[in-house]
């Protein structure tokens, strides 16, 4: 990221260490491949699109949970669907948001050894571990996933732990798809990877 020298590297957060691996405003360097940029900068822009639209559920939430509190405090009537609702739109907003999160490297980390290597060092890390460890998961899961979100579908299922027994199907659906765009943002980490494992810089 410019305005940071190898040096204060560790004295950065991790959001701020991932920025210097790209993003949708990043322009990668010329010496990446053309197809290699073209893709990065696909995905990561439709994660990053993805991430501001998801974040606008948190709205409706507070809404509803702004309701319950005054239509239970102020009139005695609480509601059936708002405990339902906000949980439904959170689980989704959790799911949806991943590939940006991982995007923008808002996953939980321990980097306090791994942020002190050589970049080439990093790279040959992260990709080894996306190809081996990550993108095996995420395959596991998106299989899972989907039969999930389908048997739901086809069930039409709804909430059995609920008096307002809502549809459950949008939320189980959410699942398969953040785990999609997780996947898809995989991608775009494992060339960011490949290049600084190659090259000796992230591609900022």
């Amino acid at each position: 990221m410019a305005g940071h020298n190898e040096d204060d590297i560790a004295e950065i957060g991790d959001e701020l260490l991932a920025e210097r691996r790209g993003g949708p405003g990043v322009q990668m360097p010329d010496d990446m491949h053309p197809a290699a940029r073209a893709i990065v900068h696909a995905i990561d822009t439709v994660s990053e699109w993805v991430g501001r639209i998801v974040a606008l559920l948190v709205v409706p939430i507070i809404l509803a949970m702004v309701y319950e509190v005054v239509a239970r405090k102020l009139f005695i009537a609480p509601t059936l669907w708002a405990f339902d609702v906000s949980r439904m739109l959170y689980g989704m907003s959790f799911m949806l948001g991943a590939g940006y999160a991982l995007m923008h490297g808002l996953h939980i980390r321990a980097d306090f050894l791994y942020r002190n290597f050589e970049v080439k060092t990093q790279g040959r890390i992260d990709l080894v571990l996306y190809i081996v460890l990550f993108m095996p998961a995420m395959l596991f899961l998106l299989k899972a996933g989907y039969d999930f979100a389908l048997k739901s579908i086809l069930q039409g299922e709804r909430a059995g732990d609920s008096t307002w027994a809502p549809i459950v199907w949008p939320v189980k659906s959410s699942l398969a798809i953040g785990v999609a765009l997780l996947l898809m943002q995989g991608v775009s980490e494992i060339i960011k990877s490949w290049y600084a494992a190659t090259r000796g810089r992230w591609p900022t």
